[in-house]
Parts: C-alpha cells; sequence; structure tokens
C-alpha cells in the first residue's frame, strides 16, 4: 500500500539531498526514499483491476438480492430489525426469541410465520440492532411489520463489497500484489461469499471491523504510525464486541498480533478496550433488567454442548439453513494451513492467525448444531479465508504444481462449475472420460513443466494453462452467484 509516509519521506530525503550540507549521503537516502516509494507505488493497471473487481463484487451482491437467500431462511434479519427500530421509537427492543429465560412470550404472526415476541430483548448487545433499526428509520420505516429484504440487505450488501477493497489491502502487505488480487476475485465472485454477502448479521459489519483494526495493525508494526492508527485500532476493539459477543475475537486477534511484535502496550490495550466493551453490555443489562439479562446470558451460554464446534465452523457447508456447498472456503484453510506454517511475515499475523484464532472462538461459544446450520457465522473471516484461497490458486498457477492444480480442480473447480455447467437446476455430472480428459488437458502441462524444468517455453505455457483455467472458474463463479435466486430455491 502506497502510504503518506512513503511518499512523505521520500520528498524529505530528496529535499535534504538537493541542499549543499547534505552531500553524498544525502543523495543516498534520497535514493533509498524514492526507491521506497517506488516499491509502495500503486500502478494504474492495479487500481483499475482493483476498482473492476470491487464493483463486480457489486453487482453479483445486488443481482437478486431479495429472493436468494428466502427472507425467512434467517429470521434474525427480521430479529435485528425489530430490535433496533422498536428501542429508537419505543425505546424498549420489542423483537422475537426462543429463549426460556424470558418471563412471558406474546406471539405475532407475519410473513407467513408466528414469531415469540419479548419486551426488552437481551441475547445480544444492542449495537448492530441499533445500526439495522436506525437506517430503516432513516429510510422512513416505523411500523415494524412493513420491513422488507430490500431494505434491510443493503447494509451487509454495503459492508461485504466494503470488505473487498479492505481484503486487497491487508492481502497486499502479506501476500503480495498477484496474490491478493486473486483473493478478493474470488471473495468478489463465489457463489458462498456472494450468498452470504446479503445476510442481515453483525458478522457482516464485524468482518470490515476486523480488517480495518488488522491493517491498524500492520501500519503500528511497520514504525511510527500516528495517534489515528491507534485510535483505529482501539475503536475497532471496543465497537466489536458490542455488534455481537464474539467480537471479542477482534481484540484478542490484534492483541497477539501486537504481542507478537512486542507492542506490549498497545497490545494490552487492545485486551482491555474489548474488556470494556463486555462491561458496557453489562451495564446495558443492568439499566434494562439484571436478573434477565443474567438468565438469558445463562442460557445463551448453554447451547454449547461439546468441542467440535470449531470442527463444524470449518468443515460444515456454507448456507443459510440449507446446504450450499463451498469449496473455495475448504481451499482457503489448505492455504491458511500452508502460510501457517511457511509463510513469510506479515502473512502468518495478518492472514492465518485471525481465521484459525476465530475457529477457536467458535469452539468455545457456539453449539455444535448452529454452527453447522448457520452459515453466516464464517461471514467475519470470509476475506482472510479467501485471500489464503486465492493465494494457493497463485502459488498453482506461478508454481506449476500438479498438486496445487489439482486441489484447485478438486475444491474450486467443483464449486464454479457444478452449476454453471450443470445448469441452475441441475448439478454438472460429467462422463470420467470428459472428467480425465479435462484433468490431462490442465494438469498435464505442469507434469510436463515439472520434467522439463529448464525449458522456459514449457515453463511458460503451463502456467499459461493454470492461469487460463483459474480465470475460467473465476468466471464460473460469477454465472453461478448471478443465478443463486434460481439455484438456491432448489436445494
Amino acid at each position: 500500500m502506497a502510504t503518506t509516509s512513503s511518499i512523505e519521506s521520500a520528498k524529505a530525503a530528496e529535499a535534504a539531498g538537493s541542499g549543499d550540507a547534505a552531500g553524498p549521503a544525502g543523495l543516498a537516502v534520497a535514493g533509498q526514499a524514492k526507491a521506497r516509494a517506488r516499491a509502495v507505488a500503486w500502478p494504474a493497471w492495479e487500481v483499475v483491476a482493483l476498482a473492476a473487481v470491487t464493483g463486480l463484487g457489486l453487482v453479483l451482491r445486488v443481482s437478486s438480492y431479495a429472493q436468494a437467500p428466502p427472507f425467512l431462511d434467517n429470521a434474525d434479519e427480521l430479529n435485528w430489525a425489530w430490535g433496533g427500530l422498536n428501542l429508537i421509537l419505543r425505546h424498549d427492543a420489542y423483537t422475537w426469541s426462543y429463549f426460556s429465560a424470558y418471563p412471558m412470550h406474546t406471539t405475532i404472526s407475519a410473513y407467513g410465520t408466528t414469531f415469540p415476541m419479548v419486551h426488552h430483548w437481551l441475547d445480544h448487545p444492542p449495537l448492530f440492532s441499533l445500526v439495522v433499526g436506525g437506517w430503516l428509520w432513516l429510510l422512513g420505516v416505523r411500523d415494524m411489520l412493513a420491513v422488507t429484504p430490500e431494505q434491510v440487505r443493503v447494509l451487509p450488501v454495503a459492508f461485504s463489497t466494503l470488505t473487498i477493497p479492505l481484503s486487497y489491502l491487508v492481502g497486499r502487505r502479506a501476500l503480495g500484489r498477484l496474490p491478493a488480487l486473486c483473493g478478493v476475485a474470488l471473495l468478489a465472485t463465489a457463489p458462498g461469499a456472494v450468498l452470504l454477502g446479503r445476510v442481515t448479521e453483525a458478522e457482516s459489519l464485524l468482518a470490515v471491523l476486523l480488517l480495518a483494526a488488522a491493517l491498524a495493525c500492520a501500519r503500528i508494526v511497520d514504525g511510527p504510525a500516528g495517534r489515528r492508527w491507534a485510535l483505529l485500532l482501539l475503536g475497532c476493539c471496543v465497537v466489536a464486541p458490542l455488534l455481537k459477543v464474539p467480537g471479542l475475537a477482534v481484540a484478542g486477534i490484534c492483541a497477539v498480533v501486537l504481542a507478537a511484535a512486542g507492542r506490549w502496550r498497545l497490545a494490552a490495550a487492545a485486551a482491555a478496550a474489548g474488556t470494556l466493551a463486555l462491561h458496557l453490555f453489562a451495564l446495558y443489562g443492568a439499566l434494562v433488567d439484571w436478573p434477565l439479562f443474567l438468565s438469558v446470558q445463562a442460557e445463551q451460554a448453554s447451547r454449547r454442548t461439546g468441542m467440535m464446534a470449531g470442527l463444524a465452523f470449518i468443515a460444515d457447508p456454507s448456507g443459510v439453513n440449507r446446504r450450499l456447498e463451498d469449496g473455495w472456503w475448504l481451499l482457503g484453510w489448505l492455504g491458511l494451513a500452508v502460510i501457517a506454517a511457511r509463510g513469510r511475515r506479515p502473512a502468518p499475523l495478518l492472514v492465518a492467525w485471525p481465521a484459525i484464532a476465530y475457529a477457536a472462538v467458535m469452539m468455545l461459544v457456539a453449539g455444535e448444531t448452529e454452527v453447522g446450520q448457520y452459515g453466516w457465522y464464517r461471514i467475519i473471516v470470509y476475506p482472510e479465508v479467501y485471500l489464503a484461497a486465492g493465494w494457493l490458486a497463485w502459488e498453482a498457477v506461478s508454481r506449476r504444481s500438479p498438486a496445487l492444480v489439482m486441489a484447485l480442480l478438486v475444491l474450486g473447480g467443483a464449486t464454479a462449475t457444478n452449476w454453471w455447467l450443470g445448469g441452475p437446476t441441475a448439478s454438472w455430472v460429467p462422463s470420467p472420460v470428459l472428467f480425465c480428459v479435462l484433468v490431462a488437458v490442465v494438469v498435464g502441462p505442469t507434469i510436463l513443466a515439472t520434467w522439463r524444468g529448464g525449458d522456459p517455453l514449457v515453463q511458460r505455457a503451463a502456467m499459461a494453462v493454470a492461469g487460463a483455467t483459474l480465470a475460467v472458474l473465476v468466471l464460473g463463479n460469477a454465472i453461478e452467484s448471478l443465478r443463486l435466486d434460481l439455484i438456491y430455491a432448489r436445494l
């Protein structure tokens, strides 16, 4: 990323070098600063590519965004909307909850479903419901039964689209330009990421905060960063748990990154900021109804039934109460493991550590059935996982590795071609002969390149075939994401 400090240092060094007193030493410093500024500068093609990928991601998320997933497949969208809107209009977070800790439920029928309504809803901190309710209030909504998916899903579409350039900024620092561009291309187009990028859940905003906090950490670790980066970091750490309690992971993740860089005071401040947020939530509960708050939180904690939620978080499908298989997600976890094992700094801390740490959070606080059923739990770390998938995909292209290209086909290729080549109403089931031919066409050049390692022509041909394969898979992602309303209806 072209940082202001880099450019300013180049200018300052150039100015110093132009003085008579600076001499050759000043000129040398100026040359080094100029070289650093050029190294981090953004060429025109990079800006255009990122803008194009971000625009494509927005188009795919807006396409049929009210139909896929169906509105009542995830009633949490109404839960957040009603709670926030009623908190603004009636000063009472009146919304639905199935928890038995509430002393009384009343029922209302709406949208073809019966909802058990409670007063003084305390299932989660109030901030995200206020964000959603505030947005509805700005749109002129004053009746909670008038809420529509077109209204509430504007926010997650905006948040998930914003994660695309933010993910690139993180990936560019940690992985390099081309791997990061591959990662955000997958994040922008993959059916799982597009589908969950429309769901009104706190994780959609938590993903933005985690990326912003990671960028702040990276800037702080790089050197003198100024107070604004520390304030951004601490602000993210305070706000995240007030959106949803698992958002405390943002503070924990950042504290570890800073501690690993020897920034102990800021690491402690980040942890303290997250703890402060939990105390603020408790204070809110005390002001509303302290005994009820304790009962609700105790029932919330009781949904954890074992230690397998972390595995379910990684291995289960990524749909919303339906099974949407996502091979890119699994490819990303393979990439995270490789990055953590042998990646160069800062990739292990900025990309691998957040996703792996959040899986541990799910293991500790979530119930196995909920994690497997509710794909939106994954939204917060989709950027990191897809960056890792893009990095592994670029490794397959640049290294011309038969094993990596095969992994790209088996996981990403299956995801991107299933509904594209089969159509939105049927899976694609190629004949074994056709499948073997496709594998030979794609993997064969990389095998030849491995055998004829010294032949530049063979190496370039293998890289071209692998790159074309990745481009075709991204195209398949986009086509499937445009058809999500038809695909998801038959799952």
